[in-house]
């Protein structure tokens, strides 16, 4: 241990004052909170001379930081794993799709081949001509309901709607002329 007057050049006045003695009870102080912290023996720390202070050596049991640290390594390196093998497959997928196809035209070439296909797929088309769409007559015109039927349909539900409505106006009236006859009977009518 080194002492703390070797440790600077400024003389500190307390520290001229003490004796050797206090600076043996000193030592001793803090071997043993030493010994008490490290769980030693402080009588065999002090025989075994100034090798033997600080913590003891030998394996120890990883820390929670370095668990987390190697559980997130192993999840960072498998991530990666996965990723490369999917990398590798997808250029296996590639390359055994060129092997039965050839390898794709590119420039001018493959510009040409493209629009050869594009010509082949529209003439196919057009000599396909009506027989691609099949559809009866009753889906095209509309279904097969006839225009007086909706007609029919949409005069019922007007009526219906003004009977609703016509039934409405006369309860409404009915409850206004009866209060008009309490008002005139109990004589608070306003005049």
């Amino acid at each position: 241990m080194v002492a703390a007057k070797e440790q600077t050049a400024y003389k500190w006045s307390f520290a001229s004052k003490s004796s050797k003695a206090e600076a043996e009870a000193l030592r001793v102080a803090r071997e043993e909170i030493g010994a008490a912290t490290h769980n030693r023996d402080p009588t065999s720390s002090q025989d075994a001379g100034s090798s033997s202070r600080g913590r003891m050596q030998g394996p120890t049991l990883p820390s929670a930081s370095d668990l987390a640290l190697s559980r997130e390594l192993a999840a960072e390196q498998a991530q990666e794993e996965r990723s490369y093998k999917r990398k590798r497959d997808k250029l296996e997928a590639k390359d055994r799709v060129e092997d039965m196809v050839g390898p794709k035209e590119v420039g001018r070439e493959g510009m040409l081949e493209k629009k050869r296909a594009k010509r082949e797929a529209d003439r196919s088309f057009r000599d396909r001509g009506d027989e691609g769409l099949e559809a009866d007559e009753s889906t095209l015109l509309g279904g097969g309901d006839s225009f007086r039927d909706q007609i029919a349909r949409r005069d019922a539900a007007r009526n219906r709607y003004n009977a609703a409505r016509e039934e409405k106006d006369a309860a409404s009236r009915e409850r206004a002329t009866v209060l008009k006859q309490k008002e005139q009977v109990s004589g608070l009518g306003y005049v």
